[in-house]
């Protein structure tokens, strides 16, 4: 099942919006050099025609195309980024909640 927002993620529901962001954070340094590179290489393929598209928008109607993207852009990033990070949640908690 795909998971647009933190909120959604079962362990992480206790906690506050900005400490799943930081465990999140936390959960995706733990990826090794090559998810990280899969990760960056899938937000890179996403991202691509929606930036692509921005170049053929021309005068005064790129300013809400721009901050269109730019809303956007967490909302397309950030299940990918949950994905890669659930496989390390259980251990960021655990560095989280030490740090506390």
């Amino acid at each position: 099942m795909m998971t647009f927002f933190s909120s959604q993620v079962t362990p992480l529901k206790p906690f506050k919006i900005r400490q799943r962001q930081q465990i999140i954070a936390l959960a995706l340094s733990h990826l090794t050099p090559m998810q990280k590179i899969s990760l960056r290489i899938l937000k890179l393929l996403l991202l691509t025609p929606v930036f692509l598209s921005l170049a053929y928008i021309e005068g005064w109607l790129l300013l809400p195309a721009l901050l269109l993207t730019g809303v956007a852009y967490p909302l397309l990033t950030t299940p990918l980024e949950i994905q890669f990070a659930k496989g390390h949640l259980q251990h960021a908690i655990k560095e989280f909640t030490q740090g506390e």
